[in-house]
């Protein structure tokens, strides 16, 4: 972390050391909104057997579990899993500049959105086999149409860019900049699906209970070091206040973030026993992302 993290010290000290020297230093300071689409599209593959509770009236043998399955199996043309894609969202930033000459300069950058998580799923189809009167098999089946995803990915990113600026008009400039940027994310997204089955013995009839419960499942913090570069136009609407439209791409690896179950008044399952039966895993976040702003800048 220390030998990526020092690329920004050089980059700081470099420029920085061209901004002592220079003669005619200029600073801008601004703030703006932005219109964000993430690249996040993750798919978590939740399947599992789920566990058959016998009631202790059930006369021997005590283990009719035989087998049982619950999945959301997907189609020909896709994978299996539940989808979680990020929406386009809304959101600001803010950035100071220092020219050091007309033309070359440096820029602070800060990033911050939170776009929410989508996704259409296949059915839910769960599947239990016990043992019934004289030991004689039989199965349970169901499939549950499954809601569309939601959820929500917050991200901040910080930047440190070399900025090349060109004057076009009077009025108008177009300017490029990149450089390494930081990305911090967390977030949360659901639902994970989970079932249980109970057995027990009413008259002289087995019965089979249970439920299903729909989970929010929590991932990150995590902090990832990736990229951005972008092109802006700026207009120089008042003497020292500028209006800019920019167009910006960031992007970093993706991440395999591990999942918790978020606690829910309804789950009256102990959490940790739900995620150790159905093997709650990693989920890939990708927290590269494309956005277009507008902003106000005013000059020093």
């Amino acid at each position: 972390m220390n030998r990526k993290f020092s690329l920004f010290v050089v980059l700081f000290l470099i420029f920085g050391a061209a901004v002592l020297t220079a003669a005619d230093i200029r600073f801008e300071l601004g703030f703006g909104w932005t219109l964000v689409g993430p690249m996040m599209n993750a798919r978590y593959d939740n399947h599992y057997a789920p566990p058959l509770t016998v009631a202790p009236t059930v006369p021997p043998p005590s283990d009719r579990y035989i087998a049982s399955s619950a999945s959301h199996p997907g189609s020909p043309l896709e994978k299996p899993g539940v989808v979680f894609k990020g929406k386009t969202t809304y959101g600001m930033n803010g950035f100071f500049n220092v020219l050091f000459t007309e033309n070359v300069g440096l820029q602070v950058l800060a990033d911050y959105h939170r776009p929410g998580i989508g996704g259409s799923n296949a059915p839910y189809l769960i599947e239990m086999q016990f043992l019934a009167f004289d030991d004689t098999p039989e199965t349970y089946s169901r499939s549950i149409d499954w809601d569309h995803s939601v959820g929500n990915l917050t991200q901040t990113t910080f930047s440190l860019n070399a900025l090349a600026r060109f004057r076009v008009a009077d009025t108008l400039s177009l300017s490029v900049s990149a450089g390494p940027s930081v990305f911090h994310f967390e977030g949360q997204a659901g639902h994970i699906g989970y079932t249980y089955f109970d057995l027990a013995l009413v008259g002289e009839q087995y019965q089979l209970t249970g439920g299903t419960y729909r989970m929010i499942v929590a991932f990150g913090p995590q902090t990832k070091y990736g990229m951005n570069v972008g092109v802006e136009a700026a207009y120089e609407a008042f003497r020292h206040v500028i209006l800019a439209v920019d167009l910006r791409w960031y992007g970093a690896a993706k991440a395999e973030l591990p999942l918790h179950i978020v606690e829910d008044a309804i789950i009256t399952v102990p959490l940790d026993q739900i995620e150790q039966a159905i093997g709650l895993g990693s989920l890939s976040i990708n927290p590269s992302y494309v956005r277009a702003g507008l902003a106000l800048r005013f000059v020093f």
